[in-house]
């Protein structure tokens, strides 16, 4: 894949990134690098990083997609119900427990789709 200036601008949206950016959201944060970066050259380039294993692609409650380098540590997300926001458990415990019983049975992970969905607990 040849590096163009969409294809850099992209990535180092993705790369510095520390919330889970939409397509429109990668797309505003691109185009300081590169002005003349559309929409749907985004959606291509996240594709194309997508079929290449680079990004992993999420869908939650909003149901809009919402991405993320695949080269960052499987995690889970816990996902308030009421707002939206997504926070990452690095480490958790069951993402180990996972990887554990996986190659207890003879695999490696490759990725995790653990979702939590939670609210707030108020501490009036």
């Amino acid at each position: 894949m040849r590096a163009t200036k969409g294809r850099q601008a992209v990535l180092a949206a993705l790369d510095e990134a520390s919330d889970h950016p939409t397509a429109e959201d990668l797309l505003m944060r691109a185009r300081k690098t590169d002005p003349a970066l559309s929409l749907s050259s985004v959606y291509r380039i996240l594709k194309e990083f997508h079929d290449r294993g680079m990004v992993r692609r999420h869908v939650f409650t909003q149901g809009r997609a919402v991405w993320e380098l695949a080269q960052r540590a499987l995690h889970a997300h816990l996902i308030d119900v009421h707002t939206g926001e997504i926070v990452e458990l690095p480490e958790a415990d069951l993402v180990r427990m996972y990887e554990a019983a996986a190659e207890t049975l003879g695999y490696r992970l490759r990725d995790v789709r653990l979702e939590l969905y939670g609210e707030r607990i108020d501490r009036g």
